[in-house]
């Protein structure tokens, strides 16, 4: 019996690949250990040779890693209680603001909160009156649009 169709050591490298996920985590290690475990079972279950634990050792990891990539490609990123972390630009669709600077060849400033944002959108004087209706540009610019009187009484 080699060393490679001994059970024990399917058992011991799984359980070393799984630890080994918890110091790099990365979710890549985790399967190959599941796989190097589940073939050490079967090893104690069946007396296999080297090509068939190779083999089944194969069969375990794609298996393993298609149940992993399910399992967490399903989760939903919408469901997280900070929907908006990393894309702060997104949470400001739908806001209004007064423009700090005029928009000027399409391009203008307005300040959001504590923050002054360049906005893409037709030429409006300082001072307009905008709604921000999407983002431009991988978030750095905010496109907006004129806002009528009306709808923007709660503005400061």
């Amino acid at each position: 019996m080699s060393i490679a169709t001994n059970a024990w050591t399917w058992l011991i490298v799984g359980l070393l690949l799984c630890a080994g996920e918890a110091v790099a985590p990365g979710l890549f290690l985790l399967w190959i250990g599941l796989a190097a475990l589940a073939n050490g079972v079967l090893l104690i279950a069946l007396p296999l040779d080297l090509p068939w634990l190779l083999l089944s050792f194969g069969f375990f990891t794609a298996l393993f890693v298609l149940a992993g990539s399910r399992f967490y490609g399903s989760r939903d990123e919408t469901s997280s209680d900070a929907p908006f972390l990393n894309r702060r630009a997104a949470a400001l669709v739908g806001r209004e603001a007064r423009l700090q600077e005029a928009i000027v060849d399409g391009f203008g400033l307005v300040r959001i909160d504590d923050t002054v944002w360049r906005v893409a959108g037709p030429d409006l004087p300082a001072g307009a009156r905008v709604r921000v209706v999407g983002l431009a540009r991988d978030g750095a610019v905010l496109d907006v649009e004129p806002h009528t009187a009306e709808a923007s009484k709660n503005l400061p």
